[in-house]
């Protein structure tokens, strides 16, 4: 099965406008975060994943204007080295952040 289709949603990749940004560094910030990601289009949202420390869980959510920029946010920034780790970066369906833990 393809990355395209793992989540299971019926619509085409295309459409998805959100990334899911995993292997994430526990040292980049939230506003690294959006300055690493910005440069491809607007950025509607992000959310870096954290435990009820505050500490990072190593994934983030990002949602941009234009399903064009999520693509080529995707296809260049996905197995790049950040920091430590090489990052992870998959096109996901919109995720609402009751849906995972942010605090």
């Amino acid at each position: 099965m393809s990355n395209q289709y793992r989540h299971g949603s019926s619509r085409r990749p295309s459409q998805f406008t959100s990334l899911y940004v995993a292997n994430l560094d526990p040292q980049v910030s939230d506003e690294t975060l959006v300055q690493m990601f910005s440069g491809f289009g607007k950025i509607i949202r992000s959310v870096r994943a954290k435990d009820f420390r505050g500490q990072s869980r190593g994934f983030a959510f990002i949602e941009f204007e234009s399903s064009v920029s999520a693509e080529q946010a995707a296809e260049q920034m996905n197995e790049r080295l950040i920091g430590q780790r090489i990052l992870c970066v998959e096109r996901t369906p919109k995720v609402d952040e009751g849906d995972y833990s942010t605090r």
